[in-house]
């Protein structure tokens, strides 16, 4: 329910966000959301969201591996295990910080954005740690409302027109002044994304000035801090916001000032790992924090930003190798064995598409799994092979293999029946394939390609693809025996 008449002139702003600024943000947030609302809802269908961007794996990754989300220290080298460590929720906090800041990366008026950013991060991390203090149920979807209290400033900076920010700018510091300029404040535009996009219930319930539930409190309070302390901190003038926050909180005031403090720095050391570009210093710490030379020095300067495609990389496939030795240790699920297998491959080998098939159970139809990469949806929705004993398959003989196997153009006849049996979905000019057995029999199917971006596969693609089926298989045998 709309909570006041939204202004046609903010509606008029929404509408251009939606259509031509900022499409990919509300979406990416639905989707996510949609995926965990469902009670059959699976690691690997939230990874495939995040995986489809290359840079945006890395940044999350590195993420996860902060101190702040990872304090532990376990080592963290895929979507699936972040998953499996972190929780769903979190990995979903990770993701759609990093997702709305690259929806502001073609804004223009950069510094006006990455101050804003700054100040939002900064209130998400201390509404975080404030709703742990409290003991919340809810510290995920408060980090996110607090994350977006100010996406109407965000998107007013990054994509309004220059007539229009040129008034503003000049027009006093007020809201009415706001109105008469724009004929809306901006904290009635972020109002109207919050409803038009569906984004976070805590965030609409933030507007409404009478409720005063702890999760909306927390909100407002971290917001204030952020804004407050946006040039520099002023111990005096913040006694009164530490008192009420303390009660809040029912923790002592000494206990809050360090938990703010920490949450400062750790505010600042994620916006180092977005990939934002000058981030270091945007938020202001408290004189008396003390800090070791590499507190600050993470960066993400090495991941490659706009890749569309994940290229092999051996270090990632070592990475992800001891990541699944350990998660069968753990004794870990076989789903999440096989989901992390399939990142493996996707990522480590390189792969744009990647599928693993089981036979169903009367052995005459290879179904769909799990699909990762470039169109997995219809990929999967697509993917039903059937397989006849009376008549010769390809696909029935991969099944049959004892290794993994790679058909490219020096094998054109076996490329073709690949393609009839697949009814053209595999309609590629090399694929790897290698079958998963039980008590030696056949029961599922992994297949890759680089299809969509029409590279080649070679042995040395074959045998990173064998490695990570061996260990699909390995980790099969190990948890059958345990039970």
């Amino acid at each position: 329910m709309t909570l006041t008449p939204m202004p046609v002139a903010a509606q008029r702003f929404i509408r251009q966000l939606t259509d031509k600024h900022m499409p990919v943000f509300p979406n990416t947030m639905l989707e996510i959301n949609q995926i965990l609302e469902q009670e059959d809802s699976a690691a690997v269908d939230v990874a495939q969201v995040i995986l489809r961007d290359a840079a945006l794996t890395g940044r999350l990754l590195k993420m996860a591996n902060s101190v702040y989300y990872n304090p532990q220290g376990h080592h963290i080298n895929t979507v699936s295990r972040a998953l499996m460590l972190l929780g769903f929720e979190q990995v979903k906090v990770l993701a759609l910080t990093l997702v709305l800041i690259d929806s502001l990366k073609a804004s223009k008026r950069h510094d006006k954005v990455l101050k804003e950013m700054a100040i939002s991060l900064h209130a998400a991390v201390q509404a975080q740690n404030m709703a742990n203090l409290c003991h919340s149920e809810l510290p995920e979807d408060i980090f996110i409302a607090a994350l977006l209290s100010r996406l109407g400033y965000l998107t007013f900076w990054a994509f309004a027109d220059e007539k229009t920010v040129s008034a503003y700018e000049q027009a006093e510091s007020t809201v009415s002044a706001e109105i008469d300029v724009l004929g809306y404040s901006l904290q009635q535009l972020t109002q109207g994304l919050a409803e038009a996009w569906s984004l976070n219930d805590l965030l609409v319930q933030s507007f409404r000035s009478h409720d005063k539930s702890e999760a909306v409190q927390i909100i407002r309070y971290a917001g204030q801090l952020a804004f407050e302390t946006r040039k520099s901190w002023d111990m005096t003038k913040l006694a009164p916001w530490f008192k009420q926050s303390a009660t809040l909180a029912h923790s002592t005031e000494e206990t809050l000032i360090s938990s703010v403090y920490d949450s400062a720095l750790a505010a600042q050391q994620l916006l180092n790992l977005t990939g934002i570009e000058r981030a270091q210093g945007l938020i202001p710490l408290p004189s008396d924090i003390e800090l070791s030379d590499d507190s600050l020095s993470e960066s993400v300067a090495d991941v490659e930003q706009g890749t569309l495609y994940f290229a092999p990389d051996q270090a990632i496939q070592l990475r992800i190798l001891q990541d699944i030795t350990q998660a069968i240790q753990e004794h870990r699920s076989i789903n999440q064995i096989l989901e992390m297998v399939m990142e493996g491959i996707y990522r480590g080998a390189g792969m744009d598409r990647v599928v693993f098939a089981v036979l169903s159970a009367d052995k005459t139809q290879l179904n769909c799994r799990y699909a990762m990469g470039h169109q997995n949806e219809q990929l999967c929705e697509l993917f039903k092979i059937t397989i006849s004993n009376k008549t010769s398959s390809l696909f029935k003989d991969l099944l049959s293999a004892e290794d993994a196997v790679l058909l490219d153009q020096s094998q054109p006849a076996q490329i073709k029946k690949i393609q009839q049996e697949s009814n053209a979905i595999f309609n590629v000019q090399s694929l790897l394939a290698m079958p998963l057995k039980r008590s030696n029999k056949p029961f599922g199917l992994f297949l890759a390609d680089r299809h969509a971006s029409n590279r080649a596969l070679e042995q040395q693609d074959l045998i990173a693809f064998r490695q990570f089926c061996q260990q699909a298989a390995l980790a099969f045998a190990f948890l059958t025996i345990q039970g």
